[in-house]
């Protein structure tokens, strides 16, 4: 850690304009999260499936033996499909006989069928100051020492189902193969587990030519400078910054 320091600052200082004012290393607390989830396989619909919704759009349809004969499919094979479609909710049935749903109709119109497949997990973590969530990566880290302060503007904040949902829907999506696409649906659980503290190095620098006060932070999860941090501690502590090195001056 005190090599990349000298390195950081080595670095920062090779401005002759800027000085470093102050440096300080605290941690960041992480959330990791077990998280669940349902997924279907997405596939392009076959030409006798769009046949079969065609003749639920168009035609009453009551029983599977209505179709086998126009289809020329044995009467068990169109029974199976019928269950799968009324399982999936693309028809359901009514007085008239069976019908599309809307959702049938959208996947008519978009030549899709999802098809239900065992639900999958994964591990998230979630930054509350950056009200970030991201899959669990297996980048490693320096570990922070219990001696480090907790970054000093660090609040809780409760976890967003529909965030997590959005991640997911973003992330979990693999790439079509043979005709067919994995694609995560819906969260079905979140358990929280550890947290894992960061460490954090904090500049307050000073650029003589512009009189400017700023701060640079590293964080050690994502191996680069943070603004989300830096502005969160600019907003707070400029101003006394400023006042400090004036008293100082006097």
């Amino acid at each position: 850690m005190e090599k990349l320091i000298n390195e950081l600052r080595a670095n920062l200082e090779a401005n002759a304009d800027v000085s470093v004012v102050k440096q300080q290393t605290w941690k960041l607390p992480i959330v990791f999260y077990d998280v669940g989830f349902s997924r279907v396989k997405r596939l392009k619909m076959d030409v006798l499936m769009k046949m079969l919704l065609f003749a639920f759009q168009e035609t009453e349809i009551h029983r599977a033996a209505n179709l086998t004969e126009f289809l020329l499919v044995e009467e068990l094979f169109i029974r199976d499909l019928m269950e799968k479609m009324q399982r999936t909710g693309l028809i359901q049935l009514e007085k008239r006989g069976y019908r599309l749903t809307a959702k049938g109709f959208d996947y008519l119109e978009k030549g899709i069928f999802d098809e239900e497949m065992e639900g999958d997990d994964t591990v998230m973590s979630f930054s509350s100051v950056h009200d970030e969530y991201a899959l669990a990566s297996q980048n490693g880290h320096p570990e922070a020492s219990e001696a480090m302060p907790l970054y000093r503007y660090f609040k809780k904040a409760a976890l967003n189902k529909e965030r997590v949902q959005q991640l997911l829907l973003a992330e979990m999506i693999f790439p079509e193969e043979e005709g067919f696409q994995i694609i995560a649906t819906d969260v079905t659980s979140c358990i929280e587990q550890e947290t894992d503290f960061v460490p954090c190095i904090e500049f307050q620098l000073h650029d003589a030519k512009q009189d400017l006060f700023y701060a640079r932070i590293w964080n050690t999860w994502s191996g680069s400078w943070d603004e989300t941090l830096a502005k969160q501690i600019e907003e707070r502590e400029v101003v006394s910054w400023r006042k400090a090195m004036g008293e100082l001056k006097k």
